[in-house]
């Protein structure tokens, strides 16, 4: 099971890179957007890079709260009383995470290859349509990740919650 924390914590290093990069695009594109607009610059408006910069967020930030047990059935599983229950609940989030995750990843996936086949582009700056929809599929597949260790961390009798503290422990350290 040590492989699966591994696994877990290299795939939630990447997420955090992907998500500060994405606020970053978003940070700077607002920024110029803004200078651009005010000081009336004959340059295309870089805002669609904000919004194509809002899809790794939203999605790939997703699977990171996944990884952290940050979902809102997480604060419900801890405020029950009974071990065997909130043993009982933690799989099945996790079993309705992984299901609803993978789904969601395969129907992403569909709709990434129609976009790159269609070679659909925003309007602005010609962004290719594929490159948003791509954060979709790679979130939902790293949520779908997330899902199947919780699912063999429960049913390995460890305990659902774990991770989730042991992740705010390590942002406190020193």
């Amino acid at each position: 099971m040590r492989w699966a924390d591994v696994l877990e914590d290299r795939l939630y290093s990447i997420e955090n890179v992907v998500c500060s990069l994405s606020l970053l695009v978003m940070l700077v594109t607002v920024t110029l957007g803004v200078c651009i607009r005010v000081f009336d610059l004959p340059v295309p408006n870089v805002a669609e890079w904000a919004m194509a910069a809002m899809s790794p967020l939203a999605f790939v930030g997703s699977a990171m709260c996944a990884r952290r047990r940050e979902h809102i059935s997480v604060d419900l599983i801890d405020q029950l009383r009974s071990p065997r229950v909130r043993r009982l609940a933690g799989a099945l989030v996790a079993l309705l995470m992984l299901a609803f995750s993978a789904i969601y990843a395969w129907l992403g996936w569909g709709l990434f290859q129609d976009a790159r086949m269609t070679g659909e582009r925003w309007l602005d700056m010609g962004t290719p349509l594929y490159v948003p929809i791509f954060f979709f599929f790679a979130g939902m597949a790293c949520m779908a990740v997330h899902g199947a260790c919780d699912v063999l961390r429960v049913f390995r009798m460890k305990d659902f919650a774990a991770p989730r503290a042991a992740a705010r422990h390590s942002e406190t350290a020193p």
